[in-house]
């Protein structure tokens, strides 16, 4: 029985150039990738530890403005540890100058403004989006408080991620 190869070396160059183009891709949006990664990371860690809180605080206390107050407090704490950690494990060879040897302050400096003010803007976006969301959630009583906190958290997460990614778009940090 004889197997046909013929096929084979344009699937194989098809292939390559296939792993090439993802290559390219990666190498170009390298760091808006990773910062992504770690915006969506971050935010699955405050999802789950704000949905606890919430559902704890939801048992005890009666005022869902409380509830809702106690909900930012958690889920932007956790979301900036998060945040902060994996950014510096991703990006901690790239504030090294290569002659040197010694820490880029400068450009180091110039990138911290660039992603605070990002993260700063999107965070006031979560931040309302958030609150209202999980305001009214609660007040119409549709689910149990620890869903109506991860809802909240993704429709407020997503429309964070966007302002934060056209932040640092408009500022070409990457």
């Amino acid at each position: 029985m004889m197997v046909d190869l013929s096929n084979r070396p344009r699937t194989t160059q098809k292939n390559r150039r296939l792993q090439h183009s993802f290559k390219q891709f990666y190498t170009r949006y390298r760091g808006l990738i990773l910062f992504n990664k770690n915006i969506m990371i971050a935010a699955i860690a405050a999802i789950i530890t704000d949905a606890i809180v919430v559902q704890y605080a939801a048992e005890s206390i009666t005022n869902n403005a409380l509830v809702s107050i106690f909900s930012i407090i958690t889920g932007t704490g956790v979301y900036f540890v998060a945040f902060a950690g994996l950014f510096y494990i991703d990006n901690r060879k790239k504030y090294i100058d290569v002659v040197t040897g010694m820490r880029d302050s400068n450009r180091f400096r110039q990138d911290a403004k660039k992603i605070v003010t990002a993260l700063g803007v999107s965070e006031v976006v979560y931040m309302i989006g958030k609150f209202t969301s999980i305001y009214l959630l609660l007040q119409s009583n549709v689910a149990p408080p620890y869903q109506v906190a991860m809802l909240s958290t993704l429709l407020a997460g997503g429309f964070s991620t966007v302002t934060a990614n056209l932040m640092i778009k408009t500022q070409k940090l990457f």
